[in-house]
C-alpha cells in the first residue's frame, strides 16, 4: 500500500473531513474518506471508580450525530502543553464533579480505525464515593452522571440490550472483561 495524495474535503471547527488516495498492493488506484481532528490532538478517557464501594462513574450525553444520549466514560481532548493525567483530573471534574488520583495512564490506542484517526488513552483513576466539585458543562454538552455498582454490571448490560441504548464500545469491552473476572 502507498499512499499517492491527501486533501481537505471540509473543515469544521474542531475536525477536517479528509481523502487519502493510495495504490493497493495490486497497484490499484483507491481513495478513503476519513474525520481528523485538527492538530491531531489525542483524548483521555477516564475509567473512574469510587473508592470504597468500586462503583463506576459514568456519564449519559446526548450525541448529535445519534440524536440521543449515548452511556459512556468521561472523557476530554488533552488541550495543548497538558499532561494526559491533567487531562483526565481536568475533564472528570468537568463532566462529573468526582476528583480523584490516577493510577494508570495506558498507551495511545485507535478507537475507530477504519473511520478516524482519533487517539485516545484510556486512564485509570480512583475518586472519592460522591462528587466534591461542581460539574461545569459546555452549553453544547447535555450530560447526566451516574454511578454503576460492579454487581449490576451484568443487569446494566442485559437492559442496555433491551432498551437499545447506545453504548459506547470502551464501556461495553470493560463491563464484558469485569463480568468474566478480569481485572482494570
Amino acid at each position: 500500500m502507498r499512499i499517492t495524495g491527501e486533501r481537505v474535503l471540509h473543515e469544521q471547527t474542531w475536525t477536517l473531513l479528509k481523502e487519502k488516495s493510495y495504490l493497493d498492493t495490486e497497484g490499484k488506484q483507491g481513495s478513503w474518506t476519513y474525520i481528523e481532528r485538527r492538530e491531531r490532538r489525542e483524548a483521555a478517557v477516564i475509567v473512574a471508580v469510587t473508592e470504597h464501594s468500586g462503583s463506576l462513574v459514568l456519564i449519559e450525553q446526548y450525541r448529535v450525530p445519534f440524536e440521543t444520549e449515548v452511556v459512556e466514560f468521561p472523557a476530554g481532548l488533552i488541550d495543548p502543553g497538558e499532561t494526559v493525567e491533567q487531562t483526565a483530573r481536568r475533564e472528570l471534574a468537568e463532566e462529573t464533579g468526582y476528583t480523584g488520583r490516577v493510577l494508570h495512564v495506558g498507551p495511545g490506542v485507535s478507537t475507530t480505525a477504519g473511520l478516524s484517526t482519533e487517539i485516545v488513552h484510556m486512564v485509570y483513576m480512583v475518586v472519592g464515593e460522591r462528587p466534591t466539585v461542581a460539574p461545569r458543562h459546555e452549553g453544547s454538552e447535555r450530560i447526566r452522571v451516574f454511578t454503576l455498582r460492579r454487581q449490576d454490571f451484568g443487569t446494566f448490560l442485559r437492559q442496555a440490550g433491551s432498551k437499545a441504548r447506545i453504548l459506547d464500545a470502551k464501556l461495553y469491552t470493560y463491563l464484558r472483561e469485569h463480568l468474566r473476572g478480569g481485572q482494570s
